[in-house]
């Protein structure tokens, strides 16, 4: 009986209501002397909690010499505490979606598994509608030539650092890592770290390491967007200054210098 009057309570009735109900549910007709005999609600009380559960709509008077109650029927009972609390959650959600302020939450999706995010990739590049931002290595390229294509050929502005040798046009405007310095970025990161950014909105951060599952995060975060599309920008700005200068005049500047050796190639 302890675990029926626990659902009771659940459902807005006291111990002392869900007592008197179930009583009047054995014996319908007890006047309230009867129904406090039955149910073991005190008599001090019995006529109070009477009065709540005929409110409720729970019990019904009946108009005799000395007032008798029968319960409303357990279907009934049921189905109108049912209706009651379906109005009740239609108010609540209409009335508190009129107050909401969407959380901003920004989750991180987690993907592993070269096909999901090869697929994850390509998504993020044909839903663009202004820009895409990719730094992809030669071992991807072809896998996502498409998808660049097509939305290069619709006018979406992309910006590709390609770690490959072979120029091509498929990737928007394109700056080329060589083999010289892929090697060197491979060896640093200890893997094939690729982007994907669609409209300064969402990026995909994976890194692809030969005989081992690839892993990737995806997300929406602000932050991680701009931490990405920096760490591209830079890339792009070095390949510029590379050109222009020459690798050796560059590797001028750090050579015999632990410090910055240890920063460009993780080597003490």
């Amino acid at each position: 009986m302890e675990h029926l009057i626990g659902r009771f309570e659940e459902i807005g009735f006291s111990k002392n209501e869900a007592k008197t109900y179930m009583a009047l549910l054995k014996e319908p007709g007890m006047n309230g002397y009867e129904i406090s005999k039955k149910s073991g609600v005190p008599r001090s009380m019995v006529y109070a909690v009477i009065d709540k559960l005929v409110a409720k709509g729970a019990i019904i008077e009946l108009r005799t010499e000395t007032p008798t109650y029968i319960p409303l029927s357990v279907k009934e009972l049921i189905a109108n505490r049912r209706r009651k609390a379906e109005n009740t959650l239609d108010f609540l959600e209409r009335e508190l979606q009129s107050v909401e302020k969407p959380a901003m939450v920004n989750v991180i999706k987690h993907i592993e598994e070269r096909s999901q995010i090869i697929g994850a990739m390509k998504k993020l590049i044909l839903n663009a509608n202004k820009e895409i931002w990719l730094s992809a290595w030669e071992e991807e390229l072809e896998e996502l030539r498409s998808s660049a294509e097509i939305q290069c050929e619709k006018g979406i502005n992309m910006y590709s650092l390609l770690f490959t040798h072979q120029e091509t046009a498929s990737f928007g405007k394109a700056f080329y890592h060589r083999p010289d310095t892929s090697s060197i970025e491979k060896q640093r990161m200890g893997q094939r770290l690729t982007i994907v950014i669609q409209d300064h909105q969402e990026v995909l951060i994976s890194g692809f390491i030969d005989g081992q599952t690839p892993q990737a995060i995806q997300t929406t975060d602000p932050m991680l967007v701009i931490l990405a599309k920096e760490y591209i920008r830079h890339d792009m700005m070095m390949k510029v200054v590379t050109e222009k200068w020459g690798s050796d005049e560059l590797d001028s500047l750090w050579r015999g210098n632990e410090l910055i050796t240890y920063i460009v190639h993780n080597i003490k």
